[in-house]
């Protein structure tokens, strides 16, 4: 937002605008030719405005007067607005250094959530206790599984199973182990934590992408529904006989998880293999390590 509106350079884009939409612009340019090559002026060269052009431009200066007077109420009120977030920043930053203190966001929907640091700690290590799910590592794999998959893209590339793209998507390059962070789900009794596993930079991000764009046009589910919007248009779609029916909406906890890795794995590579066609250039296994890559072989700070 500027600190000024600058209300000259404002009317003389009105003036010029109002200059495009009549002849004056035209009649303007042979005036100030007549008056370059005879060093005077000849009366029947004067334009007066007819009553449609007053009109305009009565109209014209009255919007301009609004947008003016809008402009600095918009202007005063931003700045304002920023006081109070000067403010608010401040505080929270003061917050932040708080050792004591986790300041985040909800899980869902926009805000500032305060948290104890030992509630916040207590929670989180009660998700990563599971062992069925998580397990300790004491070296940083990083550096291995990285060289791991890069020697296995350059073999699929040079043998033309997949395409320079998808390489070029799929190579980790300076890899970073993932970060795991919980928000807290306020809408819930207890606010138990979500935790959130930012994958960004990590060894398989890249593949990962390369892989949801290569099965998203071969995958077609039909239980999926795209938004919100999509479900009320297929609600309306129903028959009036389907009022009978009542829709219940189910709640998975740790939905992630608890999904059967090794059967959504045997899953994919048999629709892949077995019922769709053309299968993938590659052979099965080097697929199936691709698929153990991005969802067994993970690991975070």
């Amino acid at each position: 937002v500027p600190k000024r509106f600058d209300e000259m350079n404002a009317v003389g884009n009105i003036e010029q605008f109002f200059h495009h939409v009549t002849d004056i612009y035209q009649h303007h340019k042979k005036f100030m030719k007549d008056l370059r090559d005879n060093d005077k002026i000849i009366l029947n060269d004067i334009r007066v405005l007819n009553t449609n052009e007053m009109t305009l431009a009565s109209h014209l200066r009255s919007l301009t007067d609004t947008f003016r007077h809008q402009a600095d109420r918009y202007r005063q009120k931003q700045y304002q607005i920023r006081g109070e977030q000067k403010q608010y920043y401040k505080l929270l930053k003061s917050l932040k250094q708080d050792n004591l203190i986790v300041v985040t966001r909800p899980d869902k929907g926009r805000g500032i959530v305060l948290m104890k640091k030992s509630d916040y700690l207590s929670k989180m290590h009660a998700i990563l206790s599971d062992s069925a799910k998580f397990s300790c590592l004491f070296d940083d794999p990083t550096i291995t599984r990285e060289s791991s998959l890069m020697r296995l893209l350059n073999r699929l590339k040079n043998n033309g199973h997949i395409s320079l793209d998808f390489w070029s998507m799929a190579k980790p390059i300076g890899s970073t182990p993932g970060r795991l962070y919980g928000l807290p789900k306020i809408h819930k009794q207890d606010k138990p934590l979500r935790p959130v596993l930012s994958s960004i930079g990590t060894y398989n991000y890249g593949l990962a992408k390369a892989l949801k764009k290569m099965l998203s046009k071969i995958i077609r589910n039909e239980a999926v529904i795209k938004d919100t919007f999509a479900f009320v248009n297929q609600l309306r779609s129903l028959p009036k006989s389907a009022s009978k029916y009542k829709m219940v909406s189910f709640d998975i906890s740790s939905l992630y998880t608890n999904i059967p890795l090794n059967e959504s794995i045997e899953i994919i590579l048999k629709y892949l293999y077995d019922e769709n066609t053309p299968r993938p250039s590659m052979d099965r296994k080097d697929f199936k390590k691709l698929l153990e890559f991005t969802t067994k072989n993970s690991h975070f700070l």
